[in-house]
C-alpha cells in the first residue's frame, strides 16, 4: 500500500510541476521524509497524507489508489490506457495496468508543437529510455543537446539533469520507459 501512495504522490506532484522541496515545505515535513514516502520506504500518517492531498489539490482516496484497480492482467487495450495531463501541451498515456511489483513504467508521451518537459532541467532517481515514434524531440542532458528524429532512441540515467522539447512542426509522439515507475 505504501508503494501505491508514494507513486501517486510523486505523479501528482510532478503533474503540478511542484518540487519535492516545495511540497515538503507546504506540508511541513522534511524533503528527505517526503522522498522516503514517494519511494515507498515509509508510510505517512493519515494527518500527513491529508496535508499532502490538500497541497496537491486531490483527495486522500486518490492518493491511496482507490480509483485504481490493481490487476494481474498482462494486456492493456488502447481503450483502457490511463491518461495523465502532465504539463501544458503534453499528454501521457500509461501503457501498463496498475501493478505493485512493476519495475519500469512504459508511457506514450505526446508533445504539442513547442511543448517542453518543464521550465528547466530536472533530475531524479532512476533511468529512462526514449524512442521517437513520430516527430522530433530535443533532449538536453546537462549541457549536451541531442535531436532525435522518428526511429531514434536514447537511454540515460535520470540523475543527469535533463529536459525535452518538441522540435517538430506538429505533434511528437515518443515511447518513454522510466524506472522506477512514477505514474
Amino acid at each position: 500500500m505504501k508503494e501505491i501512495i508514494g507513486v501517486n504522490i510523486k505523479a501528482h506532484r510532478k503533474g503540478l510541476n511542484i518540487s519535492l522541496k516545495d511540497l515538503a515545505a507546504k506540508v511541513d515535513v522534511s524533503a528527505s521524509f517526503l522522498s522516503q514516502i514517494e519511494t515507498g520506504k515509509v508510510a505517512p500518517s493519515i494527518t500527513t497524507l491529508k496535508s499532502v492531498a490538500d497541497a496537491l489539490n486531490t483527495t486522500v482516496g486518490t492518493l491511496l489508489g482507490e480509483n485504481e484497480k490493481v490487476t494481474d492482467s498482462y494486456v492493456v487495450r488502447a481503450s483502457e490506457r490511463r491518461f495523465h495531463t502532465v504539463l501544458k501541451g503534453q499528454r501521457a498515456y500509461v501503457l501498463t495496468a496498475p501493478n505493485l511489483n512493476k519495475q519500469m513504467e512504459p508511457i506514450l508521451f505526446e508533445f504539442d508543437r513547442g511543448a517542453t518537459s518543464g521550465e528547466s532541467l530536472y533530475r531524479h532517481n532512476g533511468q529512462e529510455f526514449v524512442f521517437i515514434l513520430e516527430g522530433s524531440l530535443e533532449i538536453t542532458l546537462n549541457e549536451r543537446k541531442f535531436v532525435l528524429e522518428k526511429g531514434d532512441c536514447i537511454y540515460f540515467n535520470s540523475d543527469i539533469p535533463h529536459f525535452a522539447k518538441n522540435m517538430y512542426e506538429g505533434n511528437t509522439r515518443a515511447l518513454w520507459v522510466i524506472t522506477p515507475p512514477s505514474f
